[in-house]
């Protein structure tokens, strides 16, 4: 786990300390992923306070990539 906290962190250029504690999920053995096993680097959750106008930005952004896409078909 630390190898991917690292890659995170170095990412983001964050410092490892500003990560809230790591959690594994659990064995898929059935899974469709191509990155497995010692390969992952898993993935980066990320919290916002106060974030209701952000995520109103990017829900409406991603509409308009969405119903743009949609016209141009």
């Amino acid at each position: 786990m630390a190898g991917a906290e690292e890659f995170w962190a170095e990412l983001v250029r964050a410092d490892r300390s500003a990560f809230n504690k790591t959690t594994l999920k659990g064995h898929n053995p059935k899974t469709v992923r191509k990155i497995v096993g010692d390969s992952s680097r898993g993935c980066l959750a990320i919290k916002v306070l106060k974030s209701a106008d952000l995520y109103r930005r990017i829900e409406g952004s991603w509409y308009g990539i969405v119903l743009g896409a949609d016209s141009a078909t």
